[in-house]
């Protein structure tokens, strides 16, 4: 997400994996993700966002869920010396981890803006009970 509000650009593949969170890691709408990044993004494509926001969320045209990613395995495969999570994330992941223990209140969700789901994909740990 650092990479994201800095540059206005990411991977696909890291779009796969920030969608991929926000749904079924901290178990949030899909369409607070889409609609952040439809603000952030500089190559912003209209099909391209929401259609793959649902896919992964497993609505719309196909819908199946399961489509979620092992972060962990897709960090040893694609990221396997830790670089990029180095330059984008640094000393934060750090403060992250010890905030592991905190669940996420789904009540505090409610009518949330679109802005603090994405303070949520770089600051809060996952939402265990959600994935439990």
């Amino acid at each position: 997400m650092r990479q994201l509000n800095q540059t206005g650009y990411m991977s696909n593949r890291g779009r796969q994996l920030v969608a991929s969170c926000l749904v079924h890691e901290l178990g949030l709408d899909w369409r607070y993700g889409a609609a952040y990044f439809e603000t952030q993004l500089v190559d912003y494509d209209v099909g391209s966002n929401w259609g793959n926001w649902q896919y992964l969320a497993g609505v719309g045209a196909d819908p199946r869920g399961s489509r979620q990613f092992n972060l962990e395995k897709q960090a040893h495969t694609y990221d396997p010396k830790g670089e990029f999570v180095a330059k984008w994330c640094g000393t934060a992941c750090d403060k992250l981890n010890a905030l592991e223990n905190l669940a996420l209140d789904s009540v505090d969700m409610v009518d949330w803006p679109i802005a603090a789901s994405a303070y949520l994909l770089i600051h809060h740990p996952q939402n265990k009970e959600s994935s439990s």
